[in-house]
């Protein structure tokens, strides 16, 4: 029994020895040393190595500008010599045709058509990207809705179904405006709407 003793001891002894050299190696030991230091400057980002692309060509594009009025009513912005005020939140469309015959149809269709309202000024402004579609000729502008009952009757054109003719604005290239403002007046028996 004293042996076994003796035996265990010698056997933790051993153990302890084996922890104790895990865990403070000497100087000698095999494993390697840390690899001395040495300064190494970044790799260049990837788009460094490249040359930087060259910025978008702006896209081509028309702009058609125009106002639209409330004939008659003394609103926000009445114009005295017009006899009208600006007619917000009103829209317009711009429809483009083309000539049927060529496609082997009649008359003409319709390229384009695209709508817009107007801001608290009574200003509209439509941009078209397609300018190979577009033509100052073949390109008008109509009155679509107005905004009130009480101000919804087509005054100029007097008609809705007839369009505006567009012309350029000498100062700006690739600018058109309507020849005239759009207006719309009451109806008869309706009073001006209050703003």
């Amino acid at each position: 029994m004293v042996s076994m003793i003796k035996i265990r001891r010698a056997g933790v002894a051993a153990v302890a020895v084996l922890l104790l050299v895990a865990m403070f190696p000497s100087h000698a030991s095999t494993m390697d040393e840390p690899a001395a230091y040495k300064h190494v400057a970044p790799a260049p980002s990837p788009s460094s190595n490249y040359p930087a692309p060259a910025p978008a060509k702006p896209q081509p594009v028309i702009i058609v500008q125009g106002l639209i009025y409330c004939k008659s009513c003394k609103l926000r912005g009445y114009n005295r010599d017009m006899d009208a005020s600006p007619l917000p939140n009103a829209t317009a469309k711009l429809v483009c045709y083309g000539d049927a015959k060529k496609s082997g149809g009649g008359g003409y269709r319709v390229l384009n058509m695209t709508s817009t309202t107007t801001d608290e000024v009574g200003y509209f402004l439509f941009m078209v990207y397609d300018v190979a579609m577009f033509s100052r000729a073949s390109c008008r502008v109509y009155l679509r809705t107005s905004p009130t009952a009480h101000c919804d009757a087509p005054f100029l054109p007097a008609d809705a179904s007839l369009g505006m003719i567009l012309e350029k604005e000498e100062t700006k290239k690739a600018v058109y405006s309507v020849k005239s403002a759009l207006m719309y007046a009451p109806r008869k028996g309706r009073s001006c709407p209050r703003y």
